[in-house]
């Protein structure tokens, strides 16, 4: 009667170590499909932020792509007005007086002071601008140019935009074969006519014989044209004298 009993207990005892065991093994597997799971969100997590990362760093590439880096190879590029001030890249529509005083431009005013009119029409025209002379009159090798604000409340001087430049040649450093007033363009400092609509077409028109107007019609002001205007010597080989560019939003 003993052993029977013995051996009933023994039986209860490995009854009871086998349910553990699959108590435990159930308890595991379960902890492990848990674990699972809990990796499967994880991954699809890190995978989620890594494509949101990746979108942002594609935006912010592409936003930078939209900023011209270097002149166009184009004399007439309404997506890239740009010349080089000093050798610093200047975009109108982009840099602000403080790109160019930082590139030395000689400052002349406080341009910390608050600019409260905002830009509206034509920059040389409507006298929406601050107007910026450097080295005296356009035709006789000066450069204007000219700042806007584009906010609709005041915003520091030296935060205002440069929306026009009108460039003048100097003749004496022309005849070294070089720009004035440390001034760069995409075109050749002693670019002709012929090579102008080579490189960029016709003009839209001409305002006399030896002026070349080309325009684009603003995305804000309807009303309003950006323009690229080259002025020839029509005396001296049809060389260039000057240029001016109007930007608007």
């Amino acid at each position: 009667m003993k052993k029977q009993f013995i051996a009933a207990a023994v039986v209860a005892m490995l009854g009871l170590t086998a349910c553990g065991e699959a108590k435990t093994s159930e308890k595991t597997s379960e902890k492990a499909t848990e674990a699972t799971k809990s990796a499967e969100v994880t991954t699809e997590a890190a995978e989620e932020i890594t494509t949101e990362a990746a979108e942002e760093i594609t935006t912010e590439a592409a936003t930078e792509a939209a900023v011209p880096k270097e002149l166009s190879d184009k004399y007439v590029d309404f997506n890239n007005m740009s010349f080089k001030y000093n050798g610093h890249l200047m975009t109108l529509g982009v840099s602000t007086l403080q790109d160019f005083l930082d590139a030395g431009l000689e400052p002349k005013d406080n341009y910390d002071k608050v600019w409260k009119e905002s830009f509206y029409g034509d920059p040389h025209v409507a006298g929406c601008a601050i107007k910026y002379n450097i080295s005296g009159k356009v035709l006789f090798g000066g450069v204007d140019l000219y700042f806007c604000n584009l906010k609709e409340e005041g915003t520091p001087m030296k935060d205002c935009v440069l929306c026009y430049v009108n460039y003048g040649e100097n003749e004496t450093d022309k005849e070294k074969g070089a720009y004035s007033n440390n001034f760069e363009f995409s075109f050749p400092y002693n670019l002709t006519a012929d090579e102008l609509v080579a490189n960029s077409g016709e003009p839209t028109f001409k305002e006399s014989e030896n002026i070349f107007n080309y325009t684009e019609t603003s995305t804000v002001f309807t009303d309003e044209e950006r323009s690229i205007v080259f002025s020839f010597d029509n005396k001296n080989d049809w060389t260039i004298i000057g240029v001016n560019m109007t930007w608007t939003p």
